[in-house]
């Protein structure tokens, strides 16, 4: 967000914005609401009664008052204290935190779902991934805030209110003062907070990245890869590049950071600490009619009342500060997927049509077509192959497919309709997708194999979709079968399972679903060529009647379907049998013939006895 956009938020748009956070608050914890003006009036109530019984007091002994009533008015102003500091200590200890939890919960959880809801380009823009990330982290963090801030900024409004009417009518002239230096640094501070966010702003990519490379050398993921080449180095020269980059931010914004902070500092402290004070002291000496009780109430007074006053400029500049924040996550949770439709009625597959696909992905530098002209038809139980070298396309087209992205020109017709008629969560459950940067989680067995919540009842789907992944005699192995937790981020004892094995439970889920149509990307690339075999059997058996579409660099898995299709620089320049294309003696046949041989040896070296 540039300068000119920060200046926009003007009261309307800040309170627009504060309002669009609350109603957050409102929803989940209604209480919150409560118990934050009662925070509020009930510290407005103490700031007021301080001044009031400092004047009573020195008046008291200038005037003689009995001891009694003295005594009745300190013990009555101290007892209110008192029960305000054990309200506010149980607000700030008990309720608080439970209430931080519930709107955590709450708000997360919607923003989990608008998460999933987002279009795959989404992640292809950096600007939007920023504001994502940045939702995800400062949302129900900021809810909180508003909140908390909210009750300050309200008992503030009171206190001030009426100090400077008690203020007014024992010195005008303070009052004023007071109210011109406060409102001119509020102005200053204002700007400063501007200054600030766009700092913050311009570090914000700085900090990510500075992040990644901490996360890098850290994980467990990154482990192996670190103790191989200079990869290592590298990082560590980018690190100290990104924090040279981070330091000459710092200093672009220092100079005018501190200027600022110089002047706000003076308007709001030093001149209604040091000015007024003299100036009261002064009075006090040269006034014969200004009482002690008046003289030390209005040094308390003005005291209060700059504070007051200057912490209301604090809290709208807060209110700005949040403001500017919400915009980014208000982005984020008002956006609308691009990929949609309207039926939800989606017919048992029978066909896909591809007619004259064109495409181009987003937010990419140039314009050059990763698929061009793609015309290919898939029927209902035939096994498809997609060929082809690395960026080739392949896999963008299981995306477009899958309707993870649209296509920029052409058509994808399923069963003869366009599937952007469609709603994408409908049309999807016809399709099961292993992608070749498949994840397992950190859940149970069983939890993975369905994709989410487990129950009895899914005992013998589970156990059914394992044994088609061929996942069933490593099962045996596992400590507690379905129910073993995978991976060591939650349990020491979790299961780590090799790339073989996790792939396996990612080609399980497939089955685990009632699909019509199955995509394998590359299924068997983790896999030594025997059990690439056994698998690559064992999913067509047990896909018998469905519709499969192979992608694989490894054409023994290839050879397996009815038809091949390969691909070459986004284009399909060749199609049929493994014995048609082999006839053809073209790029097919070259490519298979090279790989041929080398899985010979693979496959040999599988099969020998060590001695």
């Amino acid at each position: 967000m540039s300068m000119d956009e920060t200046k926009r938020h003007n009261p309307i748009r800040v309170s627009k914005n504060l309002w669009f956070m609350l109603k957050y608050s409102f929803k989940y914890a209604p209480s919150y609401t409560v118990v934050t003006l009662c925070e509020a009036f009930g510290r407005g109530a103490d700031h007021i009664i301080s001044v009031l019984l400092t004047k009573y007091i020195f008046d008291a002994i200038e005037k003689g008052v009995e001891f009694k009533t003295f005594l009745f008015w300190v013990l009555l102003a101290t007892g209110y204290n008192a029960v305000f500091e054990l309200f506010n200590k149980w607000r700030l200890e008990v309720y608080v935190p439970k209430v931080k939890l519930i709107l955590h919960e709450g708000i997360q959880n919607e923003l989990y779902e608008k998460a999933r809801e987002l279009d795959q380009s989404c992640y292809d823009d950096p600007e939007f991934y920023n504001d994502f990330i940045w939702a995800i982290r400062e949302s129900d963090v900021r809810t909180a805030q508003i909140m908390e801030n909210f009750s300050i900024f309200i008992n503030r409004i009171v206190s001030s209110a009426v100090i400077l009417g008690l203020l007014a009518s024992m010195d005008w002239l303070v009052a004023v003062v007071l109210l011109v230096s406060v409102g001119l640094g509020f102005v200053i501070k204002n700007k400063l907070n501007k200054i600030r966010y766009d700092k913050n702003l311009e570090m914000n990519p700085i900090n990510r990245k500075l992040s990644y490379i901490g996360r890098v050398f850290y994980l467990q993921d990154y482990a192996k890869e670190l103790r191989q080449g200079g990869i290592a180095e590298h990082l560590r020269n980018d690190y100290k590049t990104t924090t040279d980059t981070k330091i000459a931010c710092i200093k672009k914004y220092m100079g005018k950071i501190f200027g600022l902070s110089l002047i706000a500092t003076i308007l709001t402290s030093l001149l209604p600490s040091a000015g007024v004070t003299s100036y009261l002291i002064v009075r006090y000496i040269v006034d014969p009619t200004l009482s002690l009780g008046s003289f030390s109430a209005s040094i308390t007074a003005s005291f209060k009342l700059y504070w007051t006053i200057d912490d209301i400029g604090n809290y709208l500049n807060r209110f700005n500060e949040h403001s500017l924040y919400i915009e980014r996550v208000k982005k984020f949770i008002e956006y609308e997927p691009q990929i949609n439709g309207e039926e939800t009625e989606v017919p048992a597959f029978e066909s896909l049509t591809i007619k004259n696909l064109d495409f181009v992905y987003p937010f990419t530098n140039n314009d050059k077509k990763t698929l061009s002209n793609v015309n290919l038809e898939i029927k209902k139980g035939e096994k498809i192959a997609f060929v082809g070298y690395n960026g080739a396309g392949k896999t963008t087209l299981i995306k477009l497919l899958m309707r993870l992205y649209d296509t920029t020109s052409g058509e994808i017709l399923y069963n003869g309709k366009n599937i952007t008629e469609y709603a994408p969560e409908s049309y999807r459950k016809h399709i099961g997708a292993v992608f070749q940067d498949y994840k397992v989680f950190a859940a149970t067995v069983a939890e993975n194999v369905m994709g989410g919540e487990y129950t009895d009842a899914d005992e013998e789907t589970v156990m059914s979709a394992l044994k088609a992944a061929s996942f069933d005699e490593k099962l045996k192995d596992l400590p507690n079968g379905i129910h073993s937790q995978l991976t060591t981020e939650f349990s020491k004892e979790g299961v780590g399972l090799s790339g073989g094995e996790s792939q396996k439970i990612a080609i399980a889920r497939v089955f685990a679903r009632p699909v019509e149509l199955i995509i394998m990307d590359e299924p068997s690339s983790a896999l030594d060529p025997i059990a690439e075999y056994e698998l690559n059997q064992s999913i067509l058996e047990n896909a018998e009647g469905k519709t499969v579409i192979f992608i694989s660099h490894r054409f023994s898995t290839t050879r397996m379907a009815g038809k091949i299709y390969m691909f070459d620089e986004g284009k399909l320049v060749e199609s049929g049998s493994h014995d048609e294309l082999m006839e053809r003696n073209g790029k097919y046949a070259k490519m298979y013939r090279v790989q041929a041989k080398k899985y010979r040896m693979e496959l040999y070296s599988c099969t020998q006895t060590p001695y």
